[in-house]
């Protein structure tokens, strides 16, 4: 099944990429084949020469992550390009209709250096975070959940790429577009210049897409949102992990307004993808028989 899901995404890249006037920077993929190459071997060793079902899975799971984030990272590039009519009035419509500000928000953090700092450096754990979520459930011969993450993290991105394609969005800091006094108060992690690339997209100024230049571009729902509430229900059963997972992920969606440019709307979205992704992997597990997998114990 998520072999099918990256085949049909390679399929799409490699047609929309030799049908416009996109041109994609192959060398920069190299450096993820490789490992990928690298990760089956070792699970194919631990599946065969010496069996070890939380090893091989492990390893082969996290080839698959890095395969899909490879994949899914140029079709996301290529939807951007769409330049279908942008929703962000709305977005900032609903925000005010529940009494969210962003720029007093965002403003309360710029006034404080040390929450500025402790903002960037959580956000940026998220994608770090998914890699040691599947090594440390891996480890922990949690076979099953394994396998239910990885397939909700692909299915959350693709419903955030597919929503972010048809229902485009800027976000609150590519809308608003506060001065630049404001934002380099505390120098988030995504700022106006980073933005541009989603503008760029759009207007079809930029048409090179390489992997050694990777750039969110998903506002609406929130990718971090998504992710950060998938981790943290990966760890619901890992009872003394559960709690200092959950702080750092609360931490970073919190953060997403100030790091990430995001509306409020696009956080709440981000976290509505994940439980329903979280949702239709157990169920496609199911259909799929993985759950007669049992996993060996620790010991």
């Amino acid at each position: 099944m998520k072999a099918a899901i990256i085949v049909a995404i390679l399929v799409i890249d490699f047609a929309w990429i030799a049908g416009t006037d996109f041109e994609f920077d192959v060398a920069s993929a190299a450096k993820a084949a490789i490992v990928t190459v690298v990760l089956v071997a070792v699970g194919w060793f631990y599946r065969v020469k010496r069996p070890m079902k939380r090893f091989e899975v492990l390893c082969t799971e996290t080839a698959v992550l890095l395969m899909f984030s490879t994949s899914a990272a140029v079709l996301s590039t290529l939807m951007t390009s769409t330049n279908l009519p942008m929703i962000d009035d709305r977005l900032i419509a609903f925000d005010t209709a529940v009494g969210f500000d962003w720029l007093a928000y965002v403003g309360f953090v710029n006034e404080r250096p040390w929450l500025g700092a402790l903002s960037s450096i959580v956000y940026i754990t998220t994608l770090t975070q998914v890699a040691l979520t599947v090594v440390a459930l891996g480890l922990m011969s949690e076979v099953v959940r394994v396998q239910r993450f990885v397939l909700a993290v692909m299915l959350g991105a693709l419903t955030c790429i597919v929503i972010s394609a048809i229902l485009p969005a800027a976000g609150a800091l590519g809308t608003i577009r506060p001065p630049v006094e404001f934002t380099m108060m505390n120098n988030p992690i995504v700022d106006l210049e980073y933005k541009q690339a989603f503008f760029d997209l759009r207007n079809g100024l930029a048409r090179f897409i390489s992997l050694d230049e990777p750039r969110g571009l998903i506002a609406f729902p929130s990718y971090h949102g998504t992710l950060s509430m998938l981790i943290i229900l990966a760890f619901a059963r890992a009872r003394f992990w559960f709690w200092p997972v959950l702080a750092l992920n609360i931490a970073v969606i919190l953060s997403t307004p100030v790091d990430g440019g995001h509306h409020l709307a696009d956080i709440i979205g981000g976290i509505v993808v994940a439980f329903i992704a979280w949702w239709a992997a157990d169920k496609l597990l199911d259909l799929a028989g993985a759950r007669r997998v049992v996993a060996e114990p620790l010991s």
